[in-house]
Parts: structure tokens; C-alpha cells; sequence
């Protein structure tokens, strides 16, 4: 990893963080399929517009379902593509890290940061193929967090960021985010 990347990232984090501490903070304090301003800061963190009433009345009733469950990628996946018809990996991630904080989200920017091509649109057994990426994305973290790239990205989050209280696996994924 690119240390001087990282060090150009990290002043581009801070209102992407402030939303996600709002988020997580609100989280834990609101009934997720019913608050309007907890579905509007999501959505507006995460990038998820333009859907139909019904695919958020879907994504936040399940959110909210599933608060205080061990949830996996597969299950928020094959829930998502049973209801919708669509394959929501990057939107099922996303719904994931926010029940577990510990777990990293999939987008485009992750992604070409690990150097990972998402499945085919059309390929055969493309909801096992995307699971096994996202595997591959949770394999990477775990074995990135046990470098010295990553103890020197995270030790410079933590100096720039200090006491915000969010996981190693967030702090890279946000610095990923805004290394684009």
C-alpha cells in the first residue's frame, strides 16, 4: 500500500466519517424501518438512490430485522436477490458492516484498490461467484491487518482521527474509499 496515497486520503475522510458516526450512532437509538432521517443519511453515505419506496420499506424492515444477529454477506444477498431479482452485492455489504461493524463493505473503489473485477453480469453462478468475492474482499482485510502497511495506515488514521471509536476494518475501508 501506498503510504503517501494514504496520507493524501486521510484529510478527505473527515465529513464521510462524521456521516458514518452519525449513522452507526442513530443505528442503535431508532427503529431503522421507520425513521425517515436514518433511511436519508444512509442512503445519502451510501449512495443509494433512485430506488422504488418498496426496495427501502424491503432493505431497512430486513435492517432492522436483523439488528443484534449474526448475519452473513449470503444470507443479506440471496435475501435481497429473493425479494428484488437483483444481484445488491455492493448494497448488501454495506447493510452487513452496519450490522457488524467488523465486516468490510464491497464498492467499485475497494475493489480496484484489491485489484478485484466483480463477476460477470451474466455468468453462470454468479450469486456464488459474487459471495466468493466477497470472501476474497473479508480474506484480504484479515490478512492486510496483520501487516506493517496496515498498522502504519491505522497508526496515522488514529493520529489524524483520534478517539472516534470505529473499527480497523472501517478505518481502511474509508481511507480505500477516498483513495481513488
Amino acid at each position: 500500500m501506498d503510504i503517501e496515497k494514504v496520507k493524501i486520503a486521510l484529510p478527505k475522510i473527515e465529513k464521510g466519517l462524521n456521516r458514518y458516526l452519525h449513522i452507526m450512532d442513530r443505528f442503535n437509538k431508532v427503529d431503522v424501518s421507520k425513521n425517515k432521517e436514518f433511511q436519508r443519511k444512509y442512503n445519502g453515505f451510501y449512495k443509494m438512490r433512485q430506488r422504488k419506496p418498496e426496495y427501502y420499506e424491503m432493505y431497512f424492515s430486513f435492517m432492522e430485522e436483523n439488528k443484534n444477529k449474526d448475519t452473513s454477506f449470503e444470507e443479506i444477498l440471496k435475501y435481497l436477490y429473493d425479494n428484488l431479482n437483483r444481484m445488491e452485492a455492493s448494497f448488501s455489504s454495506k447493510l452487513l458492516a452496519t450490522l457488524n461493524p467488523n465486516k468490510p463493505v464491497w464498492d467499485e473503489f475497494v475493489l480496484k484498490n484489491l485489484n478485484l473485477k466483480k463477476p460477470y453480469t451474466y455468468s453462470k453462478d454468479r450469486f456464488n461467484k459474487t459471495v466468493n468475492l466477497y470472501y476474497k474482499i473479508e480474506h484480504w482485510y484479515k490478512d492486510f491487518l496483520k501487516t506493517n502497511d496496515s498498522k502504519e495506515m491505522l497508526e496515522l488514521f488514529n493520529e489524524y482521527y483520534p478517539a472516534k471509536g470505529i473499527t480497523d476494518i472501517k478505518k481502511i475501508d474509508l481511507i480505500l474509499w477516498q483513495m481513488r
